[in-house]
């Protein structure tokens, strides 16, 4: 779990820390389905798998299609890099300051797409922060670098599926009809709008932040951990380190829970679970997040509208 990312998030007009994810902003935006009518299927969204991040191509200009992740985490809007909206010719129209986790104010500029394809789904008047992402989130090794980050607004309105076995995402537009037939469905609610849901770790009730973004199992933070005596329950914790969004390098716990219940129906055992640095305000009542090593399991479906997590039971 030493490898535990970092990122950045923005709540209203500034940014603060939020573990294993990118960047989320105060961005509003409307959607609808490539093709215009209510279609019968749903847009499927390929995409590459590249260690545990979802990867891409997106078109926000005719005929140039770039690479993007997918972070369900990122609650409210997208991120483009600044060389990849130069490249597009995309233009400014607002600005905003960001506060990264060390602290520091950064600059950032708004920038508003009236379409953008990706896969078999439109979506329209998208808007997106210009900011210049850390390499630990843009780098690609052999690959050109991410252009930017997709959040909310591929949820926004629908339901949307993530299948990483088959690696592609079905997404469903409010205009469709969804069927839940044969999935487990529990609550998902969203707290400062980050889709949140509760589980069970070793019997212990978490709200967690569904983290398409994370690159872990369970990850809590040091005041559920103090709150549930960690240090006593699991004394084979270990001292690891990771590094933020921002290039900075930080402390944490690993260690093992014996289970993860989300819901009734789905059981982890042996689960990797880690403790770091308090990412969002205690007040908020968040606990940590799961992230890929579980999701990916699961093959979730998104429905934020209707404010549950749907999946496939054991």
């Amino acid at each position: 779990m030493a490898g535990l990312r970092y990122g950045l998030r923005m709540n209203t007009t500034t940014f603060a820390v939020l573990s294993a994810s990118v960047l989320s902003m105060l961005l509003a935006s409307a959607d609808s389905q490539a093709g215009g009518g209510a279609a019968v299927e749903p847009a499927v969204i390929p995409f590459t798998l590249e260690g545990s991040r979802i990867v891409v191509q997106v078109e926000l200009k005719p005929g140039h299609r770039l690479p993007f992740s997918f972070d369900s985490g990122l609650s409210k809007g997208n991120i483009i890099t600044p060389e990849a909206a130069k490249a597009l010719g995309l233009k400014a129209d607002q600005s905003m300051v960001v506060r990264d986790s060390s602290g520091k104010h950064t600059a950032a500029e708004l920038t508003h797409v009236p379409s953008v394809t990706i896969g078999d789904a439109r979506l329209t008047d998208q808007e997106y922060a210009i900011f210049a992402a850390p390499t630990q989130v843009t780098n690609r090794p052999g690959k050109p670098p991410l252009a930017g980050v997709l959040g909310a607004p591929l949820m926004k309105d629908a339901v949307l599926c993530v299948d990483y076995a088959h690696q592609k995402m079905k997404r469903w537009s409010n205009r469709q009809r969804f069927a839940a037939t044969g999935l487990v469905s529990i609550p998902m609610t969203a707290v400062h709008d980050l889709p949140t849901i509760v589980v069970n770790i070793d019997g212990r009730p978490a709200r967690v932040i569904v983290d398409t973004g994370n690159n872990g199992a369970i990850v809590v933070f040091p005041v559920f951990a103090q709150k549930n005596d960690f240090s006593s329950r699991y004394p084979a914790l270990d001292a690891s380190g990771g590094r933020s969004g921002s290039g900075q390098s930080f402390d944490a716990l690993s260690g093992t829970a014996d289970t993860l219940e989300i819901g009734t129906g789905a059981v982890f055992r042996d689960v990797p679970l880690a403790v770091i640095p308090q990412a969002v305000d205690p007040a908020w009542g968040i606990d940590g997040l799961i992230g890929f090593d579980v999701l990916s399991a699961l093959n979730s479906c998104f429905d934020r509208n209707g404010q549950r997590l749907l999946f496939e039971g054991d």
